[in-house]
């Protein structure tokens, strides 16, 4: 049983490496889709500001034209009651509508600045948000170029891994240990065994009974943690 265990824990050593590997491949597709999320909310934020200064500018544009329309009514306006002779109800009524159009023509330009006002600053976050998708686009190609380069790695690296493992494990170890081996290995992430310290399984942190270190040290039999059920060894 001693053989087994030693075998087992080579076995283990490569397993460990291998779920590392497994991670790292899982992990670098996932990161890589993260970053380009990231680019694709940067473009729609883009998108939606391009589209507010669009509207800002065409209700500006709007503002101006009536404005410019509501200016050379006032001069009309003025004209004909400068040349005109008209009696007093008319002048009157002429002076009121150029109060009325002066006081519309005041309101429009205030809501014109506050409106040039709101596009200059949505115009200056969009120049922002411009700069940064650029310099983020940037840093992205530079990581999907890794990427690349690190999934060839790893994969290699697996491959090599795999090899040593299906030598490793025709190595002698009982087909029912090795059955129970491979069962653990994955309901527990990846580490099938664990040592026992002191009475204590170093895979759960659990104490164990002592009749069951008695019995890992007669090396009879394979021994499980009771709590984690991992493969227990001790030096």
């Amino acid at each position: 049983m001693q053989d087994t265990l030693i075998a087992l824990r080579g076995l283990q050593e490569i397993d460990r490496h291998i779920y590392r590997v497994q991670a790292e491949l899982e992990r670098l597709p996932k990161e890589l889709e993260q970053r380009k999320e990231v680019l694709v909310r940067l473009q729609e934020a883009i998108s939606e500001r391009e589209f507010s200064a669009k509207e800002l500018r065409a209700r500006i544009k709007e503002i101006e034209d009536a404005t410019s329309g509501l200016r050379q009514r006032q001069r009309k306006l003025e004209h004909e009651s400068n040349t005109q002779k008209v009696d007093a109800a008319l002048l009157a009524s002429f002076q009121h509508e150029i109060r009325q159009v002066k006081r519309t023509v005041s309101q429009a330009e205030d809501d014109g600045l506050s409106l040039v006002s709101e596009a200059d600053e949505v115009e200056k976050g969009l120049t922002e948000l411009q700069e940064r998708l650029a310099e983020e686009s940037t840093v992205f190609e530079e990581f999907q170029g890794n990427v690349v380069k690190e999934t060839a790695d790893a994969e290699a690296k697996l491959a090599e891994l795999i090899a040593k493992r299906e030598k490793e494990a025709s190595g002698g170890i009982e087909a029912p240990v090795l059955d129970l081996y491979t069962k653990l290995l994955a309901s527990r992430g990846g580490e099938a065994l664990a040592e026992l310290n002191d009475m204590v399984c170093q895979g759960c942190f659990v104490g164990i009974p002592r009749n069951l270190s008695v019995r890992l040290a007669r090396q009879l039999e394979v021994v499980q943690c009771p709590n984690c059920q991992r493969i227990l060894y001790s030096f």
